[in-house]
């Protein structure tokens, strides 16, 4: 057990660092920028933003009770802290929408719904369909007047 815990945290800390490396692009120049702090996007995150820590606690507590170093569960813990706590930009630049670090081709955005406190937006990452809530703010509206002004989409 004590290997696939050490492979669990190795994977698992293993994808925290890409994401945390991502994070740090920065929008182009010219974009329209809104800045996330760690309450906005937990809220974002909903489900992962407890699910996360707790998982991370829940190997902590597996190291503990098998023995074994607890060093590296708690360096897996400050990873998704870190995380979760990191400051991240929402950027519209002339051809992509900066989310979560990823360039997503504007041409990839399928819909902008607006809900109580922001915007749906539906669009394709990765060969699937998704749906990301983005906080009200100048790139949701700018966002949605861009969508409106494309030929032959439904803003």
């Amino acid at each position: 057990m004590t290997d696939w815990l050490l492979l669990l945290k190795l994977s698992l800390g293993g994808v925290l660092l890409f994401d945390l490396l991502i994070l740090q692009r920065k929008p182009a120049a010219d974009a329209i920028v809104q800045r996330l702090d760690w309450q906005a996007e937990l809220a974002r995150k909903g489900t992962y933003g407890w699910l996360m820590p707790t998982a991370a606690l829940l190997v902590l507590l597996l190291d503990r009770a098998q023995g074994n170093d607890p060093r590296p569960a708690l360096a897996l813990l400050a990873l998704v802290v870190a995380y979760l706590a990191l400051p991240r930009s929402l950027a519209l630049e002339r051809e992509h929408l900066l989310l979560d670090g990823w360039r997503i081709p504007l041409a990839r955005v399928l819909s902008v719904k607006p809900v109580e406190d922001g915007v749906a937006v539906s669009l394709e990452r990765f060969g699937w369909l998704t749906e990301q809530h983005l906080p009200a703010g100048a790139v949701a509206d700018a966002l949605q007047e861009r969508l409106a002004q494309r030929p032959g989409r439904e803003p």
